[in-house]
């Protein structure tokens, strides 16, 4: 199988009280299913698709943090999740330049620690 870059539909469901507005959920739907999705602000988000999975690799530089979650279609929640909360972790696995490495080989690498 070939792991395949998509671009389906996000869409971001907020409700607005007296306290201001709140986020509820960001949702992608794929090939007429819904998946929740877990990403903030200023986070990168690539989707890669392989069969029946479908991999979900969020990126922000700026707060050292990536997370790779790994959806089963139909499935809405992730199956299995990895997340890295630093630079120095994400530099111990892929070297001082890691930002400059494509988003599929930091995903292909990740799916390792999904196992």
């Amino acid at each position: 199988m070939t792991m395949t870059p998509i671009s389906p539909i996000l869409k971001l469901h907020t409700n607005q009280d007296g306290n201001g507005i709140h986020i509820n959920s960001l949702i992608m739907k794929h090939n007429g299913n819904n998946y929740h999705l877990y990403a903030g602000t200023k986070d990168t988000i690539y989707i890669f698709s392989e069969s029946i999975a479908l991999y979900v690799l969020t990126v922000n530089p700026e707060h050292g943090t990536i997370g790779l979650n790994a959806y089963m279609s139909p499935e809405p929640f992730p199956i299995n999740s990895f997340y890295m909360h630093s630079t120095k972790e994400i530099k111990d696995l892929f070297g001082p330049k890691w930002e400059q490495l494509p988003a599929l080989d930091i995903t292909l690498n990740l799916i390792n620690y999904l196992l």
